[in-house]
């Protein structure tokens, strides 16, 4: 029986039909016991035989009685399924708790291979994912290029029996990374029969049409218990011009141009050489829209199309395998032997796009030609079509093969009748990712398109060009798959990463009497070690490929942790929660780490159907592996000039004007220390009635010493400030700046950018979550059940420097386009295990449009988005014992992103804000779950 009337009564409440438990327990227990949680019954417990074990989330104890104290959030599959989500990643994506923004499959460049979350608006790395409360390692490649994150992309559906979300600090538990909260995906435990499920879905607009299956088959062979689980996924591409949003620019994009900057160097820009015949050659590329482009007042023409930019990929194709096997072994009533293996290979294909697939002079003398008979400075640039490119644009595919793999060895059990628990184990997590990538060597391309213009004339003394006679004819013709074939080839990039972790636990729930029960402890020792490894292509260091850098490095560092953790019911109203850990990193040839957190927290029931719970939480994260480990590395990206801007436009429309790509070199710092961070949590379960549960939760998170790649815009904004006399020129800022930056002694151009990290900055977040359930009493029509949740961010502040001011990331769009609210509802109705149905929506906040986070907020034309509303109903079926039927569709009303004219009037694809929003549409899926004997 449960030590505490009012956690009875609440977990009675919120165990009900599509209600989540307060506490996050995943518990392996006998199906008598598992049937009688489903009642609403406290569970029966085997006191002198069982060696089943409770994985309580956020807890080493394991009694589940004493989770009041942190909030914790459940999601079950039954949940999962019927919300239509797909995925780990749609689950964590669509949580109130996820008002950040990330990049993803829609987003071309980093990361368009791999899924993530972000918390509060965090940085992804800062909520610490577990499976099975074990960590995963981090993924090989880069978040945004700079830092370590999660990969949740490749988590099989069918492993899953819930997650549970354990807002605010976790440090003092798990260790690195818990700062911002929690997310444990708690696997199935226990199955007795088999069951297979099939699925299949496709967008009403086209593209990503998938499918999934999945066998799952568990038994218990006397003292051995096996589970096991299979699934296979497949997964069309869908590509932007499948979308009306994203079909065709408003106006024609370059497809071939020869800019003409007239005589001398930096001379302004004249207009165009115009093509042979007005693009008559060229016409036939992207599919039949390829024509003559005038730009008044410049001169001349080029060639372009409105559909150059729309042979993207914003959904990937995607195949994979994955499989889960569980086996349990009581060797004695005191002693048993487990083992868990998770292997997922996933396959997938994409690309940026023909922005990013193109040729023009950057690798000759000063990035410029001239012409020898006119002296005029040109800028050849040259986009390739899909029909060049081969087969519509697949031939362009990058593929990314990912291996991701998990396994355990341990034992657990009892110290005789004693009262203490024990458990040791070692862990092994793993993830390999290759990339095949379709890309140019610089000598190959630069060779065929220096062949047109012809052979070099000379160097011209006054600029320092390269001189040709230029073919315009040749330049302004299409080139076969063959001829693209001929300076194209596939370069790998192989990235490695895991972790290897012993740990051993002791614990005794009943350590001794308190007025308000048993007192609980566990003490836990571990140690063992991470690695990333990151090779650099030879062809990427050696700078052998055109317009292409890469990240590489790598290294290893050991881990060794001790934490405890003590519950004591002081009281039958007040129970406290104590835990502590002392975590210790250490590298060759850097600075060690070792940082001690802690967590107090406290359960207070004044009366039978109310609980005010609180507690304070320190935390860390450990520097990225990268930011130690980074060897020579390097990225291209687009940055303003802010200078030129000033000096050549007026400060007018820079970032439409004044921004090019230049290369980010990337540098390491093997003396960095842990990210800190403290929180504290205060709120309150209220229960009034028998089906009703009422909770809100403040969450307070202050981060320092936070661990930061600097920030290219920054740096351009500072140097420009300090060459235009706004800031002292002999300043260190100014210094630093000068620096860092290469400029062309030619045109004046920033070319390089150096980047370090350093603990350098401080963050802050409020934010207040509510949630509301109700389950109506069964009736002739059915049992229905509502439930609310909602989060409200009341303060995300940034400060990049000590001393500068800080920065409201809400109402500074400059900054941040983050949701400063999210909420879910879902409407449920169950009829005789026979029939039921689920209405779930999600609301996201207004956010800025492009006029406000690309010129601030206070520009003319600044304002914000409408809030978006995405609806998803499902609906199932069983007609005959084991058999059920289902059918999905997400986005019932087929809604894209909020209109936002800036986009389309300054021509930046994808004119959406395709961090915050999606263009996937309306989603219709059916599926069929078929349970073959036995049960669950």
């Amino acid at each position: 029986m449960s030590k505490h009337p009012i956690a009875a009564a609440i977990l009675v409440a919120l165990s009900l039909t599509l209600a989540t438990s307060l506490q996050a327990q995943t518990a392996t227990q006998s199906q008598d016991s598992a049937a009688s949680q489903d009642n609403g019954q406290p569970p029966i417990k085997n006191q002198t035989k069982s060696l089943d074990t409770v994985i309580v989330s956020g807890s080493l104890i394991n009694n589940a009685q004493i989770q009041t104290a942190t909030p914790t959030y459940t999601i079950t599959a039954q949940d999962m399924k019927a919300r239509g989500f797909n995925s780990v990643a749609e689950v964590l994506q669509n949580s109130v708790f996820a008002t950040g923004t990330v990049p993803g499959s829609q987003t071309p460049g980093f990361n368009q291979g791999s899924q993530t979350f972000s918390f509060y608006g965090l940085n992804p790395e800062y909520t610490l994912t577990l499976l099975d409360g074990k960590p995963i390692t981090q993924f090989g490649q880069l978040y945004g290029g700079v830092g370590d994150f999660t990969n949740i992309g490749n988590i099989p559906m069918s492993i899953v029996d819930h997650i549970d979300i354990l807002p605010g600090g976790g440090s003092s538990i798990y260790g690195s990374q818990a700062i911002s909260g929690v997310v444990n995906i708690v696997t199935k435990q226990h199955m007795d029969g088999a069951e297979a499920s099939v699925r299949t879905g496709r967008y009403s607009l086209g593209g990503g049409a998938n499918q999934r299956l999945s066998v799952s088959f568990g038994h218990q062979f006397g003292k051995l218990d096996v589970l096991g689980t299979f699934e296979f996924f497949n997964q069309s591409p869908a590509w932007y011009y499948q979308r009306d949003l994203t079909t065709a620019a408003p106006r024609p994009i370059i497809v071939a141009a020869m800019w003409d900057y007239g005589t001398g160097v930096g001379g302004p820009l004249q207009g165009f050489v115009p093509p042979p015949n007005g693009c008559g050659a060229l016409s036939n590329l992207f599919a039949q829209t390829t024509t003559p482009v005038y730009r008044p007042p410049l001169s001349g023409s080029y060639c372009g199309s409105r559909k150059t930019f729309s042979y993207g990929t914003f959904i990937n194709q995607a195949r994979s395998y994955s499989s889960m096997l569980k086996l349990r072994y009581n060797l004695n009533d005191y002693v048993r032997l487990y083992g868990d293996v998770l292997a997922s290979w996933q396959q997938q294909k994409f690309t940026a796009g023909i922005a990013y697939n193109w040729w023009g002079p950057n690798d000759l003398p000063g990035g410029m030609i001239e012409d020898a008979t006119t002296h005029h400075v040109l800028f050849p640039e040259r986009f390739f079509a899909p029909e060049e490119v081969g087969n519509n644009n697949y031939n362009g595919l990058l593929r990314q093969d990912d291996l991701m793999y998990q396994a355990d060895l341990g034992a657990n059990g009892r110290f005789g009748d004693s009262g203490w628990n024990w458990d040791v184990y070692f862990l092994r997590s793993g993830e390999r990712t290759t990339d095949l990538s379709p890309l140019h060597p610089a000598a190959a391309m630069d060779g065929f398109f220096e062949s047109l213009l012809g052979p070099v004339a000379g160097i011209d003394p006054n600029t320092g060009y390269n001189m040709y006679h230029p073919n315009y004819a040749a330049f302004f013709s299409p080139i076969t798959p063959a001829q693209y074939a001929s300076f194209t080839i596939n370069v790998n990039a192989l990235y490695n990463t895991w972790i290897n972790n012993l740990r051993g636990t002791v614990s005794n729930d009943s350590l001794f009497h308190l007025p308000g029960g048993d007192a609980g402890f566990a003490w836990l020792v571990e140690g063992g070690n991470q690695a990333w490894y990151n090779p650099v292509n030879p062809l990427v260091a050696n700078g052998l490929l055109w317009g292409n850098t890469g990240v590489s490095g790598g290294g290893q560092r050991d881990h060794y942790a001790s934490a405890f953790q003590l519950n004591l019911p002081v009281l039958s109203q007040l129970t406290l929660d104590l835990s502590g850990r002392t975590d210790r990193y250490t590298i060759k040839n850097g600075s060690p780490n070792t940082k001690f957190t802690y967590k107090i927290g406290i359960e207070y029931r004044p009366f039978d159907t109310l609980l005010v719970r609180g507690n304070y939480a320190t935390g860390f994260i450990a520097p990225d592996m990268s930011s130690i480990f980074l060897g020579p590395s390097g990225q291209y990206s687009n940055v303003t000039d802010y200078y030129l801007c000033a000096t050549q436009g007026g400060n007018q429309n820079c970032t439409a004007n004044y921004t090019d790509g230049v290369k980010l070199n990337v540098l390491p710092n093997k003396k960095l220390q842990p990210t800190n961070s403290a929180s504290w949590t205060l709120g309150t379960v209220w229960a009034p009635l028998r089906n009703l549960s009422l909770s809100a939760d403040f969450l307070h998170i202050a981060i320092n010493n936070e661990i930061q790649l600097q920030s290219s815009d920054m740096l351009m904004r500072q140097e420009a400030q300090c060459r235009l006399g706004q800031l002292p020129s002999d300043s260190a800022i100014c210094q630093n700046a000068y620096a860092q930056i290469t400029r062309s002694p030619y045109t004046d151009q920033a070319t390089n950018l150096n980047l370090y990290y350093v603990n350098i900055a401080n963050e802050i977040t409020d934010s207040v979550t509510a949630e509301a359930k109700y389950v109506f009493d069964p009736s002739r029509l059915g049992t229905f059940a509502v439930q609310l949740d909602y989060n409200d961010m009341l303060k995300h502040q940034f400060q990049e420097y000590p001393g500068t001011t800080p920065i409201n990331q809400l109402t500074n769009p400059l900054w941040s386009t983050e949701f400063k609210d999210a909420a879910s509802g879902s409407l449920s109705w169950s009829w005789h295990d026979t029939l039921r149905s689920s209405l779930y929506w999600h609301r996201y906040s207004p956010t800025p449009n492009y006029v406000a986070f690309t010129y601030g907020p206070t520009y003319p034309g600044a304002g914000h988005l409408p809030p978006w509303m995405l609806y998803n109903w499902s609906v199932g079926f069983t007609p005959v014992k084991n058999l059920d039927l289902s059918l999905m569709i997400n986005n019932v009303f087929n809604k894209m992103p909020p209109n936002d004219p800036g986009y389309r009037k300054s021509r930046t694809f994808p004119y959406f804000n395709n961090y915050n929003y999606n263009i996937y549409g309306r989603q219709v899926m059916l599926q069929a779950d078929y349970r073959f004997g036995g049960g669950r």
